[in-house]
């Protein structure tokens, strides 16, 4: 049996949406393109949309977006943390890139950076429990946001699947 990622997604028209058949005058490939352009745009609004919530969970916090992000992020790893070039690698920047904002959630007392056991050259992150009584402060609003997203989407798992194969079909037009 093929993988998910792999079989086709159903291509009936949900409800409630315009057809754009033959009076649009579009052939079936032109209506196809005109939708998946459509969909590149719903995904830069979603984007700009995740990046005002994460704004919100930051505010909440008292951290600039990128220390709150690093700071979510190691809490999320648990007790082990994550080294800087893990964490540099989740977010999609370069490890020295890191360096300003680790010392920033360092100095704060939000964050412990130790010379990793297992190679003495990494440096390990972990939250500490003030950090982590920080990050309580966005809980609230993320809580918001799931409970708004679960009355928008009757099926959070058909969103999941839709979502990843945006992901997979984005990661595959820039290979």
């Amino acid at each position: 049996m093929p993988e998910p990622q792999d079989q086709p997604f159903p291509t009936t028209q949900p409800e409630g949406l315009p057809d754009g058949g033959a009076a649009s005058g579009l052939d079936q490939p032109q209506k196809r393109m005109q939708e998946a352009d459509q969909v590149l745009d719903l995904v830069r609004d979603l984007s700009r949309a995740f990046h005002r919530a994460r704004s919100l969970e930051a505010r909440a916090c008292r951290l600039r977006v990128p220390a709150y992000s690093l700071l979510a992020l190691v809490h999320a790893a648990g007790r082990e943390g994550l080294t800087v070039s893990e964490a540099a690698s989740r977010l999609g920047v370069r490890p020295q890139a890191l360096s300003s904002l680790v010392n920033e959630l360092t100095q704060k007392g939000l964050l412990i950076r130790r010379v990793d056991e297992t190679d003495g050259r990494a440096r390990r992150l972990r939250a500490t429990s003030r950090g982590a009584q920080r990050l309580e402060s966005a809980a609230q609003v993320r809580e918001r946001l799931l409970n708004e997203i679960l009355a928008q989407i009757p099926s959070p798992s058909v969103a999941k699947l839709v979502l990843d194969r945006l992901e997979l079909a984005l990661s595959r037009a820039h290979q």
